[in-house]
């Protein structure tokens, strides 16, 4: 059994939201459960410095925890590690290819601009693997996953890690792709005509290719897809609404620029509904 789940944790509301899901999959999965806090040494708090003690407390208290989850899941292997020094750059270094990162977050109720930089959004800018964020549990009755697919091969990823989601959640998958008038993305004109049904048809060509190469790979999956002429957030918006999951494959850049998140996944974190999925490049699926 491989520690392949790595659950980033506090003992907060989000904390706790982000540790069931987990568990939940990782259950279904025969994974093991890794619990990483972090005592953060850079809060900009005056004065506050952080002591072997304060280590210690979070150490008790996550081996506890664990200790529980263990209880409760006979056979669900949890151990802990924790550490002081900066979040972001702790739980960074436990992502690697094959495994997922698990981070809660909580509801949007300030100001959006406080969320661009939210510890989910700027680990899955970094991460080498995939990124799980979790707002909460997903609703009962919630029987699809979506993904979203640009033809990319980071998108081409994604589908495959939403096909494999929704076959152990025994759910449809939903496969999602977006496309415009490119008068519309440059200057919000509107053409018609024969060449926007040319367009039409390479974007559906794309969709169905995905589409069929999945459900080869998974020939007792339901599969449907959506060809939707919007803004891919829009296209998105829609599906995620009776979704339990959303899957996204996301670029990553490089220089100052690699600690920002692709502008759909970046605006699906920041209006974060179902647990979200972030697939980088480096994933191994």
């Amino acid at each position: 059994m491989n520690e392949r789940t790595v659950v980033g944790w506090d003992g907060s509301l989000e904390a706790e939201q982000a540790l069931e899901w987990a568990v939940r999959r990782a259950e279904q999965n025969d994974d093991a459960i890794l619990l990483v806090d972090v005592e953060d040494d850079d809060k900009p708090i005056p004065g506050r410095v952080v002591t072997p003690e304060m280590v210690a407390r979070r150490h008790e208290a996550a081996d506890e925890r664990a200790r529980r989850v263990t209880e409760e899941h006979p056979g669900l292997r949890v151990n802990t590690h924790i550490m002081a020094g900066d979040r972001l750059e702790e739980l960074g270094r436990f992502s690697r290819p094959d495994n997922l990162v698990v981070v809660g977050t909580g509801q949007r109720s300030g100001p959006r601009a406080r969320y661009h930089w939210s510890l989910g959004a700027r680990l899955a800018a970094t991460a080498r693997g995939a990124v799980a964020v979790i707002p909460a549990l997903p609703e009962e009755g919630r029987s699809s996953v979506v993904v979203g697919v640009d033809g990319s091969e980071v998108s081409l990823k994604a589908a495959r890690f939403a096909a494999r989601e929704a076959r152990r959640l025994g759910h449809e998958l939903v496969v999602v792709h977006s496309w415009l008038d490119p008068l519309v993305s440059v200057s919000g004109a509107v053409s018609e005509g024969p060449l926007l049904g040319e367009l039409e048809d390479e974007h559906g060509a794309m969709l169905d290719s995905v589409t069929g190469s999945l459900r080869s790979a998974n020939p007792d999956l339901t599969i449907t897809s959506r060809l939707v002429r919007d803004q891919v957030y829009y296209a998105l918006a829609g599906p995620v609404h009776s979704a339990s999951l959303l899957v996204l494959g996301t670029q990553q850049h490089r220089g100052v620029d690699r600690f920002l998140l692709g502008s759909v996944s970046h605006a699906m974190i920041l209006h974060i509904e179902v647990p979200t999925v972030v697939v980088t490049p480096g994933c191994l699926v």
